[in-house]
């Protein structure tokens, strides 16, 4: 174990210890703690299975049942629809072998959980800017394990937890660990922080890897033979999610995505 994951690690023991369950979200990232502590000690020991791995996802989701859904959340709370997607992508980690990406969800948690152990932190802004940070900085470390190192593209990979990855590959496909159900209700968690820097920063990562003499264009073939070997709901590039438990996108974001799908390699 890396000093990076040890840090966080030992920072997120503390918390469901530290934090009053009974103030708002205190359950919540008390919760989301646990999982992290049974996750990684089970990624430690090696000893974590599909089923082990269910076990701790569904005592998660049910202690977590506020925030399951970012639009249903949202409704309940102001910031009920970025801790959905804080929950989306934690709970997401079930997917990620690398543990850089692990610090990286790992590091995300505990700056939120910080900024909202004051009991009067009120600013959403400073929320979504945080959470908009997150994935602005790290956009290229993500573009280069799925095009790089082919993460995207491997069997039971297709559905990685981070709000850019709809965007990069539109396909659905049956997930091992979450219903249909709550899958499409995050599909669309990208309209929170989804702008035109964010969009010119990602399409200059992409211009970037495109150099490199390591880069892996994915075709239209070489996707669908991936999807031949999945258990899909969709072969075909599908639209956003119109659940209506997810977050919807604004006229300026559709025209948005809409230009980008209409300029991307999978179109």
């Amino acid at each position: 174990m890396g000093e990076r994951l040890e840090l966080s690690w030992e920072r997120i023991r503390e918390i469901p210890e530290e934090v009053n369950r009974d103030t708002r979200h205190g359950a919540f990232f008390a919760s989301l703690s646990v999982f992290f502590l049974q996750f990684l000690k089970g990624r430690e020991e090696e000893n974590f299975n599909k089923e082990s791995l269910r076990a701790v996802l569904t005592e998660c989701l049910r202690n977590c049942s506020d925030y399951l859904f970012p639009q249903d959340a949202l409704q309940k709370m102001e910031e009920g629809d970025i801790l959905s997607v804080l929950l989306y992508l934690s709970l997401g980690l079930v997917y990620e072998k690398e543990e850089e990406a692990v610090c990286r969800v790992l590091e995300l948690f505990i700056e939120l959980y910080l900024l909202l152990q004051d009991s009067s932190f009120s600013d959403r802004q400073k929320l979504k800017d945080v959470l908009y940070a997150h994935f602005y900085d790290y956009t290229g470390d993500f573009l280069e394990e799925w095009f790089i190192y082919g993460k995207g593209t491997k069997t039971g990979m297709l559905s990685i937890h981070n709000p850019l990855f709809p965007l990069i590959f539109p396909f659905k496909t049956v997930s091992p660990f979450f219903t249909e159900e709550y899958e499409e209700a995050h599909r669309n968690d990208l309209a929170l922080i989804l702008g035109d820097r964010l969009l010119s920063h990602l399409k200059q990562e992409l211009e970037k890897l495109r150099k490199r003499v390591d880069f892996k264009p994915i075709s239209k073939e070489k996707m669908q033979s991936v999807l031949l070997e999945e258990s899909v709901l969709s072969s075909e590039p599908v639209n956003w999610s119109d659940s209506p438990h997810a977050l919807t996108f604004n006229s300026h974001q559709i025209k948005l995505l809409k230009k980008f799908r209409e300029e991307f390699f999978l179109c």
